[in-house]
């Protein structure tokens, strides 16, 4: 009888030991649904008797992925490192007037030079977040499969500039400013488009840092070095275009090495 107690208590020890995992390592699909570019058109040059337009359909949400590292040897908190990659390609078109008073709309393409990649601009941002987590439920008691936890955190991220009327304004009359040659009224569609294409894939990216809100849980059972987590978070005070609209909430949903 006292063979098997301590055979018992052994065993449970262990169980709780291996559910418990103080470092996982992992990878993680990271929408941002209620993030969109916003739809956008308005009058990229106006002179010489013309007007081109340009207008951006926009796109709603974003789609992404990221990676994830988390640290338990504190005694109540969690440390956690995450980097998330989010993008959505957008259509734009162009307005040229044409010579019987009308219009003519000219889909802007893009050469990516990689396989699958859209031919449209897309909006792309990196960020690198460091959390501090409480774990505030821990279930079942004393084996703790399930985690809960809360926190906070400061996010760096860098992104790309959006084609807006606005930005096709400024690349033209920068083109005109580098080349005297250059004038938007008599050039041809096809050197328009092609200042546009260059000045939106050479424009620099641009970066901020800000703060966020978190709320997730880890899964891991017993034994094997593997769990599951889900996280959202709640960005503000941080960098966004101004051609962004919507809440700067993100999902990480992934799984992980822990141990």
């Amino acid at each position: 009888m006292r063979g098997l107690l301590t055979k018992t208590l052994v065993l449970t020890a262990a169980t709780v030991m291996h559910s418990h995992a103080i470092f996982g390592l992992g990878g993680h699909w990271a929408p941002a649904p209620s993030l969109s570019v916003a739809a956008d058109s308005g009058a990229a040059f106006t002179g010489g008797g013309k007007e081109i337009g340009l207008n951006n359909k926009g796109v709603d949400g974003l789609n992404g992925f990221g990676a994830k590292l988390w640290i338990d040897v504190l005694p109540f908190i969690d440390i956690e490192l995450a980097g998330n990659l989010q993008f959505g390609a957008y259509d734009v078109d162009m307005i040229f007037p044409t010579s019987s008073g009308g219009t003519t709309v000219v889909p802007l393409e893009f050469d990516l030079g990689m396989p699958l990649a859209p031919s449209t601009p897309v909006f792309a941002r990196a960020t690198g977040d460091l959390a501090i987590l409480y774990p505030f439920l821990k279930l079942p008691p004393g084996i703790s499969i399930a985690k809960f936890y809360a926190g906070a955190g400061m996010s760096y991220g860098v992104a790309t500039e959006v084609l807006t009327p606005e930005f096709a304004k400024k690349s033209l009359d920068k083109e005109k400013a580098n080349d005297p040659l250059f004038n938007a009224a008599t050039a041809t569609q096809e050197e328009i488009s092609s200042v546009l294409v260059n000045a939106i894939a050479d424009e620099a990216l641009q970066s901020g840092v800000g703060f966020f809100l978190q709320l997730g849980a880890h899964v891991k059972p017993p034994i094997i070095p593997l769990a599951i987590y889900a996280d959202v978070k709640y960005h503000f005070l941080s960098y966004m275009p101004d051609a962004l609209e919507g809440a700067d909430i993100t999902l990480e949903l992934g799984g992980a090495l822990a141990f």
